[in-house]
């Protein structure tokens, strides 16, 4: 039906633009003026309903098999609400306040703007987003399918309390309504600022909220810290805040899997039980393959409950101290676990009390929290989440902490953790790198403590969560999208100037659980051993022979001398593509442990003021870039491998893990690889710390911006030069490495989810659906009408214009 009603519209909509010398040849001879092609239209309209009468006489592709299968089927497709203009309205708009403002009032929030509901005619039709519902055709009959609204509207984030928030400014983003929802479960996290020991919303009863409201406006933590301190100023802490549009409107997604996509439904088919008024049709289709086409269909059903957060594709669950208060005193000065130690002056520096303290004495950390209330200036929540699918389990620790992926094994269950840790860097690769004036940045002892979590949500389809901070990127955002096979990393990169060796980020893997890395110029793979393959690295300035005035002084508070270490990464060409945009790369795990696609792509035009993104890989058992938990743990994360606390650490791990207390530094060899001077025997009998006894880098592979101009907007409020872009990663399941990003034709080829994306268009199901009591009327039984209209047509076509001749 919905086919037919868009052809059958066509030409009536033609005839009514007004364009009154458009000519229309028909099969009938000649050319008929705008005016006399109604009756026509009618005719041809007939003739295809007809047709579709036949179709749906005899509905053989309504038991077509799935149609997208493998690769395709485990993409997401996401509509706006935009592609549905009967269902939807107008998003809202609004204007950031002045960068002044918060600079001066102390504001701390992700509301510090205006926001207001443009009037729209269409407000009267817009659905109910909790209405909406997804079905397939298969088998002749319809069968609902998970599907996920998430409404969005304007944020406006702004951070005075961080050191660099003067820079930063407010910055306006579209995100999320992290409010739960008919289907959808979430929180607004930012705003849980109150509590003793777990972060919580202010209290919602009078006498509580009244310490609340005194409490945090008296330590600076409240937002903004100036206001006057009424209830009223404090009521928007107890909960989310919703999208100012309630109903569906034109910036709101709208997400299902296209492995559940079916085929099309027959002409007179009625709509599913329970629905109501008219659909929409999304036709999804192939770009690289036109005979690949599915149908999803969604329908307007009130108080339907069969999918929810409680059973959807994704469960992401949070840790049970997730709201812990914690601050870098809740942790050991040497424990490989810390954060929080670096950059105090940034963050949200949310002040009031943690309940989990480091004694002093032999510096033990307490295995859990001692109840006992003490100050604290800089506390943050842990914000731990799992999440699992029936494809992959993820682990993170915090907010930029991610460090344990699993994919599923085809004989059930989990394959062994493949990722030691997601690393992010600024300003240098490496604490021992001397590129960097400024100093060393990673996500463990600076990021993590200085972000915030924004806020959270999960339903039916997809789990998201986002970050907001990261130091002096104040207004830096990343976004992390669950879905059932795959997983993004979406960044909004809002910081000052970043000199060489600028900003990378990348997955760093355990040893001995990732086996073959694969990208495009490497189709065959390449081991993973802790031997580069790259050889674009610069791990020493040229030693130009000319004495150096600060040699002998400590890295990296002077300048750089000839010969002193640098780790800097450049595109090899005999490796890899020179950009890092659109371009695939595949890290497979040993035997059947499965395997991991990554694709990155920029999402706004912004981002093309600093393109300058290239491929990152290391291989490289020796390189200690300071923090990470495999083979060993860091000791005193984020300090030079050289300082005297690291390299006792690293001893005092191997002297308890087989050393036996006898070993000094001098003995920790790295050598991942046989010396030429040794048998293969002597050296499989080396013990590890001979071996790879450092922290070390396994197929770290990523994105590297080599130098990033100014990206925080220039305090403009919107975004101009930030960098917006997306990593996308699909977990694979395979009984032993091999290549799915397409360098074997015979191989699936799971990049083009990314690179060559499946396209959706939506069209209604009908003006008016079909009862289950209309029979199909066979296509012979139409022919004498068909017949009768065409005939009856022409004649009174050719009548009409021999009358205007005359």
């Amino acid at each position: 039906m919905q086919v037919v009603s868009l052809l059958c519209r066509i030409p009536l909509l033609t005839a009514r633009s007004g364009v009154r010398f458009f000519r229309l040849t028909t099969f009938l001879g000649g050319s008929v003026s705008v005016r006399s092609r109604r009756p026509l239209a009618g005719a041809a309209c007939l003739l295809v309903l007809g047709v579709g009468a036949l179709a749906g006489a005899t509905p053989a592709s309504a038991d077509a098999a799935q149609p997208f299968t493998g690769p395709r089927a485990d993409a997401p497709v996401v509509l706006t609400g935009s592609q549905l203009p009967q269902w939807s309205r107008s998003a809202a708009i609004g204007t950031s306040y002045p960068t002044s403002t918060a600079s001066v009032d102390g504001v701390r929030s992700a509301h510090n703007g205006t926001v207001v509901v443009p009037p729209d005619p269409r407000d009267a039709t817009a659905a109910n987003p909790d209405d909406i519902t997804a079905w397939k055709f298969v088998g002749g009959a319809w069968t609902q399918i998970p599907v996920q609204v998430d409404q969005k509207f304007p944020y406006f984030l702004a951070n005075a309390h961080s050191d660099f928030g003067v820079y930063s400014g407010t910055d306006q983003e579209l995100t999320y309504a992290w409010a739960p929802d008919g289907h959808a479960t979430g929180e607004e996290a930012w705003k849980k600022i109150f509590g003793q020991c777990d972060a919580r919303y202010a209290a919602s009863d009078a006498a509580t909220q009244a310490t609340d409201l005194s409490t945090m406006t008296a330590n600076g933590s409240f937002s903004p810290a100036k206001a006057p301190a009424t209830p009223e100023t404090i009521a928007d802490y107890t909960h989310a805040m919703q999208d100012p549009v309630g109903k569906l409107d034109d910036d709101d997604e709208i997400a299902f899997q296209a492995g559940d996509a079916g085929a099309m439904a027959p002409l007179s088919t009625p709509t599913p039980a329970g629905t109501t008024g008219a659909g929409q049709t999304v036709t999804i289709a192939d770009p690289k393959d036109p005979s690949s086409v599915g149908y999803v269909y969604l329908f307007l059903k009130p108080g339907d409950a069969k999918y929810s957060a409680a059973n959807g594709y994704v469960q992401m669950k949070r840790d049970a101290n997730a709201d812990e208060w914690i601050d870098q005193y809740s942790f050991r000065d040497a424990g490989t676990d810390k954060v929080g130690s670096s950059n105090g002056g940034y963050g949200p520096n949310l002040q009031g009390t943690v309940c989990r303290t480091a004694t002093t004495l032999g510096d033990t950390h307490r295995s859990a929290a001692d109840g006992t209330p003490r100050p604290s200036t800089d506390r943050v929540p842990r914000d731990g989440i799992t999440v699992t699918t029936n494809r992959y389990q993820l682990k993170a620790t915090g907010r930029w902490m991610v460090r344990d992926y699993k994919v599923a094994k085809s004989t059930g269950g989990y394959g062994d953790d493949l990722i030691d840790r997601w690393k992010g860097r600024a300003f240098q690769q490496s604490p021992d790198s001397s590129v960097s004036v400024v100093g060393f940045e990673d996500e463990q002892v600076n990021w993590e403590a200085n972000g915030a979590l924004l806020g959270w949500r999960q339903g039916p389809v997809r789990a998201i969560r986002e970050i907001w901070g990261a130091d002096s990127g104040t207004n830096v955002t990343k976004t992390e999208t669950y879905y059932r096979n795959a997983d993004t990393y979406r960044y909004h990169v809002r910081v000052h100037p970043i000199p060489p060796d600028g900003l990378y980020t990348s997955w760093d893997y355990n040893k001995g659980t990732a086996s073959t890395y694969y990208n495009t110029l490497k189709p065959a793979g390449v081991p993973i051993d802790g031997v580069n393959d790259d050889t674009g690295q610069l791990d020493q300035l040229p030693d130009t022979g000319v004495a150096c005035p600060y040699a002998g002084q400590p890295l990296p508070k002077r300048a750089p001398c000839p010969g002193d270490p640098a780790y800097i990464d450049g595109p090899d060409p005999t490796f890899d593509l020179v950009s890092a945009v659109d371009r695939p790369e595949e890290v497979a795990g040993k035997d059947d442990n499965g395997g991991l696609v990554y694709v990155f792509e920029f999402k706004g035009a912004t981002s093309l003021a600093n393109a300058d993104a290239v491929p990152y890989y290391r291989d490289d058992a020796c390189l200690d870039d300071g923090t990470g938990d495999d083979p060993v743990a860091r000791p005193w994360p984020g300090e030079s491998s050289t300082d005297s606390s690291v390299k006792q650490g690293y001893v005092d791990y191997w002297n308890a893990h087989g050393g036996n207390g006898l070993l000094t530094y001098a003995d920790l060899k790295c050598q991942p690889t046989k010396p030429s001077t040794m048998s293969q025997t002597d050296y499989d009998s080396l013990p590890t710390w001979q071996k790879t006894p450092f922290q070390g880098a396994y197929a770290s592979h990523g994105i590297h911006f080599f130098v990033t101009h100014d990206s925080d907007n220039a305090q403009q409020g919107e975004p101009i030069n930030e960098i917006d872009g997306q990593q996308w990663r699909y977990a694979v399941p395979m009984t032993s490495p091999r290549n799915v990003i397409g360098g074997d034709s015979s191989q699936p080829n799971y990049a083009l989810n990314v690179i060559a994306p499946l396209q959706a268009q939506v069209l209604p199901y009908g003006e008016v659906a079909p009862s289950s009591d209309v029979p199909e009327v066979p296509f012979a039984a139409l022919m004498p009408l068909v017949a009768i209209g065409v005939i009856g047509g022409g004649v009174w076509l050719r009548r009409r214009r021999t009358a205007v001749a005359a």
